[in-house]
């Protein structure tokens, strides 16, 4: 399957940059060596995912471009007993 995505220069400048966080990193390495026509099976042993994983990245850029890559959602799920410990416990 192939993913068409356009990367215009400053675009390419900026996922050429290191970023602090590892996963957004990834992302951004991706992307970037999807801007250079590397097969997809090749870019997911490059940056270590799956290639349905590499595909996710695709769809973050295609959707919301660089500020997407960038947006991190971590899954924080909150335990039901959280509301009995808002509250003073004396």
């Amino acid at each position: 399957m192939t993913i068409h995505l356009e990367f215009p220069p400053d675009t390419l400048s900026i996922l050429n940059d290191s970023h602090p966080v590892p996963l957004v990193q990834r992302r951004m390495e991706a992307l970037w060596l999807k801007s250079h026509d590397l097969p997809h099976s090749q870019i997911s042993k490059l940056v270590n995912v799956c290639e349905n994983t590499l595909r996710a990245y695709f769809e973050f850029y295609k959707n919301g471009g660089i500020e997407n890559l960038r947006t991190i959602n971590f899954h924080r799920p909150e335990s039901d007993l959280c509301t009995y410990l808002t509250g003073s416990l004396f």
